[in-house]
């Protein structure tokens, strides 16, 4: 009896590490994901951060978004989602300080997918502070609340983190992702949004048993 369940206890042991080989063989180092050179802090240390950086202004965000939301869902409750908005593309920085409006009154939820829609479904040139502005309105906020947030110190400190965030982790384009502050997902090698996510879950994973 005791044969029997020492080589049952074996041959777990043999297929769990064969799993867990064929799972690091799927997702490799350089190929799926690479170790940023230069690695930073997470919001809430006591979960592993993945964060998205992104722009209103970018079509391919906004094709992404609906695989984002629907993962947002479903994701592991150890994994904090943050967004970071770039700088580096035309027309970035009103888009960027309109996230950072959205957050201080706690209406991403709210305003987030909308904002996506009014730009790439509907045309909306939503590149202007104005514009902007009367775009909020629509959610109750009036255009002095939103243009004395919009330039206000809280918001304006928010832009040049993330603006330093992404020239320290030299994120190439939009989207793209940051895992726990040291591992950029390398999105040309993947094939389709539900490998992107694959690779996130398991570098989160990852970290999670690291930590």
């Amino acid at each position: 009896m005791l044969r029997i369940v020492t080589a049952l206890l074996l041959t777990l042991g043999l297929a769990t590490t064969a799993c867990a080989e064929q799972e690091h063989s799927r997702f490799a180092l350089d190929t799926h994901y690479k170790i940023l050179d230069v690695q930073g802090s997470v919001d809430d240390p006591g979960k592993v951060e993945v964060r998205e950086f992104f722009s209103y202004g970018c079509p391919h965000c906004y094709s992404l978004e609906p695989a984002v939301t629907a993962w947002l869902k479903e994701k592991p409750e150890f994994i904090d989602y943050v967004r970071t908005p770039v700088l580096f593309l035309r027309n970035a920085e009103p888009l960027a300080r309109a996230y950072y409006v959205e957050e201080a009154l706690g209406k991403v939820d709210e305003i987030h997918a909308p904002l996506f829609d009014a730009i790439h479904k509907h045309r909306e040139p939503l590149f202007s502070e104005p514009a902007l502005a009367n775009f909020f309105r629509k959610y109750g906020v009036e255009p002095e609340q939103f243009t004395k947030l919009y330039s206000s110190f809280g918001v304006s400190t928010k832009i040049r983190q993330a603006d330093a965030l992404s020239r320290d982790y030299k994120i190439p384009g939009v989207p793209n992702f940051v895992v726990n502050g040291k591992y950029l997902i390398l999105r040309q090698n993947l094939k389709s949004n539900e490998e992107l996510f694959e690779v996130i879950e398991y570098l989160a994973s990852k970290e999670k048993s690291n930590g």
